[in-house]
């Protein structure tokens, strides 16, 4: 007779918690390729990015109150920043993107 424990459950609680930190690690990433792209005159509109994330919630978000007009309209200077452009997480995402999907996946293998 053979036997076998369950362990679904067990199995899901690691899963969970690999989630969670992968969802951290992640959040964080797209925060740092993001923030290669942020337009910069005074530096703060970067450093809100701080202030307006939650990276344990997977929540980017920049907390100047310009940042939604700048993130979709005029001309990013590029004298301070030579990389600011438009919509800069769509920039970061089409430049990285698949590196975010590699590193989710990576956390995966490393959770099994």
């Amino acid at each position: 007779m053979i036997k076998l424990q369950n362990r679904v459950e067990e199995f899901a609680e690691k899963l969970g918690e690999v989630s969670l930190q992968a969802r951290f690690e992640v959040s964080q990433q797209i925060l740092n390729d993001s923030n290669i792209f942020v337009r910069e005159d005074t530096g703060e509109l970067r450093r809100s990015s701080v202030r307006g994330s939650d990276l344990p919630r997977g929540i980017i978000g920049w907390d100047e109150p310009y940042a939604k007009r700048v993130y979709f309209t005029g001309h990013p200077s590029t004298d301070r920043n030579p990389n600011a452009s438009l919509q800069w997480v769509e920039v970061a995402r089409s430049r990285y993107g698949a590196d975010w999907v590699e590193l989710v996946l990576r956390k995966l293998k490393e959770a099994l």
